[in-house]
């Protein structure tokens, strides 16, 4: 998850990895964040949030490796990882912290028997992608449901620890484009055998949580943005390639939720579904004919929303989980918890991130 700055008026996007914001991003983040808010507090039961997750992936991979190939072509020197680094944690550590040391306290407060050290250390230490497993294989305690949400951002963080070696270990675009098509291979080859040698409910949680059977998700964002710089993915102009890109990836994207088989709902899917985002992806943010979409999704709502959808992501279930225990019942805290839950994040964001762009614009940040 990524933060913007301020961007021009222009709202025609390059399909060239070395250009800087991108239009209709902070749209299609509100669009994840939304589709795993109604699946938490089970408004709409079919929709499955992981695809939200999923999107999130691929707009991290995406805009993560365009911003890394953007300082490297700007300043023709490689990549400054620590500077990367500092820009990341600044980015994404105070907001987790603020909600922790705020939900943290309330949960224990209304549900001090699920109370569990190792998950509150593990989660806001980037390793909260191991405790659900841990609690199935080895017996660990659960802990608190309203913060294993922060699984996700183990992920991330462990994709942001590998990606600026990789492309320093690989500097040309050939070699870049030939590495990451292999990465994006790798987590299927695992979860395929892991389903094939574990229990099925192992199988599972180690699939689904896992970093190293999920890098596919945010590879194939990374991959777009390579194809880009190496000049091996054109987007053509024609309207019926625009139509094609976005109907047929948003066909697919519906297709990739549906339970085909437990091989490919444990093993296959997030490929699919990553590829299947992917075209989706290309037609709306590039295709000339998308442009219409691109201004809706640039709405001032949609896209401040957008922008603090990493925020609305930390606080919405910590939220709920107060509400549905001090309210009669849980209809009723489904509707204050939404609200809630955009005017705390809105909060959150002004005093962490908003406040602190100045601070990481000093180690180069750069709008994405």
């Amino acid at each position: 998850m990524t933060v913007t700055e301020d961007k021009p008026t222009q709202l025609d996007n390059t399909p060239e990895a070395r250009y800087g914001y991108v239009h209709g991003l902070d749209g299609l983040r509100l669009l994840a964040v939304l589709i795993v808010i109604v699946r938490h507090y089970e408004l709409v039961m079919i929709l499955p949030g992981g695809f939200g997750v999923s999107i999130f992936f691929f707009i991290s991979g995406f805009l993560i490796t365009r911003l890394l190939l953007a300082e490297e072509h700007r300043f023709q020197r490689p990549i400054a990882i620590k500077s990367f680094y500092i820009r990341r944690f600044i980015r994404l550590l105070p907001p987790l912290l603020l909600m922790g040391v705020i939900a943290v306290p309330a949960l224990y407060y209304f549900y001090p028997e699920d109370f569990s050290p190792a998950q509150i250390a593990m989660s806001f230490t980037y390793l909260g992608n191991i405790t659900k497993y841990g609690a199935m294989a080895w017996g660990w305690r659960e802990g608190y449901p309203a913060i294993e949400p922060l699984w996700s951002l183990a992920v991330e963080e462990h994709f942001y620890l590998l990606l600026p070696a990789a492309l320093l270990l690989f500097r040309t675009p050939r070699s870049r484009v030939i590495m990451m098509s292999v990465a994006v291979v790798v987590p299927l080859i695992i979860r395929v055998w892991y389903y094939e040698v574990a229990p099925v409910a192992l199988a599972d949680q180690f699939n689904y949580h896992f970093t190293f059977t999920r890098l596919d998700s945010i590879g194939f964002g990374v991959l777009l943005t390579l194809l880009l710089d190496a000049g091996w993915l054109r987007i053509p102009s024609r309207r019926f390639v625009g139509h094609l890109l976005v109907f047929g990836g948003g066909l697919l994207m519906l297709a990739s939720m549906v339970h085909w088989s437990q091989a490919y709902e444990i093993a296959w899917k997030y490929s699919f579904q990553s590829l299947a985002i992917g075209i989706f992806f290309v037609g709306v943010i590039f295709a000339p004919n998308y442009r219409w979409l691109r201004r809706l999704l640039e709405r001032k709502p949609i896209a401040h929303l957008g922008k603090i959808s990493y925020e609305m992501y930390l606080w919405h279930l910590p939220i709920l989980a107060v509400l549905v225990a001090v309210l009669p019942n849980r209809a009723l805290a489904i509707p204050i918890a939404l609200v809630a839950t955009v005017l705390i994040s809105d909060g959150a964001y002004r005093l962490t991130t908003k406040r602190l762009s100045g601070l990481r614009r000093r180690f180069g940040g750069h709008p994405v």
